[in-house]
């Protein structure tokens, strides 16, 4: 019957699970802002899964995506070690599982163990972590349970200028890429983004029963003063192209709309913000997330008309492996011409004042960025001053941070467990209600809770998964646009004698915050801020993914891989001093 039918021998099987963590009073991820508290559900959030097989092999291939802000570490590991528990005897690999975020801003905070990204609600939360993995483990399982013969087919379409669904928000940045020419005016930020979405499509014996939409934009209608949990933009874009195949007799079907290059990628047009920051009720943000999420619902129904390209059945290639992002010295051919020679070498994490300002006007005021602007130069003359009273091995760390970090005022060293350049963070001038994160970093300096590892991931994962002759790309950042295109060209060159092109999956398996271009880094906007690697953090990235799609033109059983790096664990007494043990203390628990 399926030969008939054409279709090409993959099974695929489709799960979904509920992801909502309700702890009145718990803080959101996405912007920081202690304000941002949870009060009520307004929709539910959901993990979605595909679930791939090859017929002819039986490889596997899993695509997870969670209606939340980023992948961490903590969360993938509990993944992994449940899904071991359950699909043991069918010996995949944990490289064929990718992990994806779709980024939604309004969703619960506390799911990682690295401190920085639990300073929103100042601490780990077990609960939110547990409740992420048990609907993660039930979309697995219900997609196992349903895997039927299936075609698989890349379908792609534009939107149109005309529609309002995506601007580049840090257009000055942008067009400091030589490759942008002309130079584009604020009227033309929605022709600086990329406005192609990128449509895996399945369909079985009964027809179309699901797809998995990529495409490029923050779900960012909703602010920081929201207190209702809701899935964004995306969120909302799937739940109306499920419901118009449920509609049409198709109940099962499951819609993904992960994220592309989105680092720098705004639904809101710039000379609108101010008018997007004045406050408005939870529902009115609510109906303009829902807005913009029906303008992606609307643009992939019409472009799952277009004709696609049907992926071939095939071996499942895919391989996962840990880098040092800390220390990693770029090829040259991955760095821009007008820059070449440059000893582009990475640094240490460290988090600019640009990153505390925030995207979009969600940080801290203009006098507290100016008074954190003077202190930082003031710790960098001083380094520079006691430099010669110091070891080698310590002149060498700074001079390398000062040298990759340039031109960021350095606000937090996450790598080296530093806030404006000292260690002993119970000693800060500034005080603790003055900023959250200092408060939250005195807090857990003072009972012992942050001197294990860095505060943020910096051994990072990096996937490359071949099926049906594409390449999907995993990465562990919000990639800008420029960035992201960057990095796609350099693979395809690469790949292109096993591909047929390179798809870019960011936000996937881990999380470290942006990657920039090197020209876009120099602007320092709030994207640069939080390219916490530094100014080459990009090429880095570009030449750990290259060396290791160079392997994979290799038999598989050639390849060399060193696959002995991986992140550290922290201990349960450090976990302990940094979890939320009373949730009492959110009322309404």
């Amino acid at each position: 019957m399926f030969e008939r039918l054409g279709f090409m021998g993959w099974s695929v099987g489709r799960g979904r699970g509920d992801i909502t963590t309700f702890i009145p009073g718990i803080v959101m991820l996405g912007y920081g802002n202690p304000k941002n508290t949870v009060t009520e559900v307004e929709t539910p959030l959901t993990a979605r899964v595909f679930w791939l097989e090859s017929e002819s092999t039986s490889e596997h291939f899993l695509y997870i995506n969670l209606e939340v802000c980023f992948i961490t570490q903590s969360l993938t590991d509990a993944i992994w070690k449940e899904f071991q528990n359950e699909f043991s005897a069918l010996n995949i690999p944990r490289k064929n599982l990718m992990f994806t975020a779709q980024h939604t801003h309004s969703a619960p905070s506390g799911y990682t163990h690295y401190a920085l990204y639990n300073v929103p609600t100042e601490g780990f939360s077990p609960q939110v972590l547990n409740t992420i993995v048990q609907g993660v483990s039930t979309a697995i399982k219900q997609a196992r349970a349903c895997m039927r013969p299936s075609k698989v087919l890349l379908k792609r379409g534009s939107f149109p200028l005309s529609t309002d669904v995506s601007f580049n928000r840090s257009l000055e940045a942008y067009n400091a890429n030589p490759e942008v020419q002309p130079k584009l005016t604020t009227e033309e930020q929605n022709k600086a983004v990329d406005r192609e979405m990128r449509i895996l499509e399945i369909v079985d014996d009964e027809g179309p029963s699901g797809i998995i939409g990529i495409f490029a934009v923050h779900p960012t209608n909703i602010i920081w003063t929201n207190h209702l949990i809701s899935p964004g933009n995306k969120g909302y874009a799937s739940l109306y192209l499920e419901d118009h195949f449920k509609k049409k007799g198709r109940k099962d079907y499951l819609a993904i709309f992960a994220q592309g290059n989105a680092g720098d990628v705004s639904p809101i047009y710039t000379p609108k913000w101010f008018e997007h920051m004045i406050p408005k009720s939870d529902q009115e943000m609510v109906e303009k997330s829902k807005a913009n999420g029906k303008l992606q619902y609307l643009g992939a129904l019409d472009f799952l008309n277009n004709e696609g390209v049907e992926l071939e059945e095939g071996s499942i290639d895919s391989e996962l492996i840990y880098i040092d992002m800390s220390s990693i010295t770029c090829d040259q051919k991955h760095i821009s011409p007008q820059l070449k020679g440059t000893n582009a070498v990475t640094s240490p994490a460290t988090l600019g004042v640009a990153f505390m300002g925030g995207a979009e006007g969600a940080g801290i005021g203009l006098p507290l960025k100016i008074l954190c602007q003077t202190l930082i130069t003031c710790v960098r003359i001083f380094e520079y001053l006691i430099s010669p009273l110091r070891s080698k091995r310590w002149r060498t760390k700074v001079f390398r941070k000062y040298r990759s970090q340039s031109p960021k005022f350095i606000f937090v060293e996450t790598g080296e467990k530093k806030v404006l350049g000292t260690s002993k963070i119970m000693s800060l001038v500034i005080p603790d209600f003055a900023d959250q994160s200092i408060r939250y970093f005195k807090k857990i300096h003072k009972m012992g809770g942050a001197g294990e590892h860095s505060w943020t991931q910096q051994i990072l994962p990096i996937q490359i998964s071949i099926l049906g002759g594409y390449a999907f790309i995993g990465i562990p950042a919000e990639t800008s646009t420029m960035a992201g295109e960057r990095i796609k060209n350099a693979l395809y060159d690469v790949l292109k004698e096993r591909v047929k092109e390179v798809i870019l999956c960011p936000y996937a398996n881990s999380y470290c915050g942006y990657i920039t271009t090197p020209e876009e880094y120099e602007h320092q906007c709030y994207e640069g801020g939080h390219t916490v690697f530094g100014k080459w953090t990009q090429p880095a990235f570009q030449t750990k993914l290259c060396e290791l799609a160079t392997e994979m033109l290799k038999p598989k059983e050639e390849r060399v891989l060193d696959k002995s790096l991986v992140p550290p664990q922290f201990s349960e007494s450090e976990l302990k001093v940094r979890t939320l043990e009373n949730l009492s203390l959110y009322p309404g628990t």
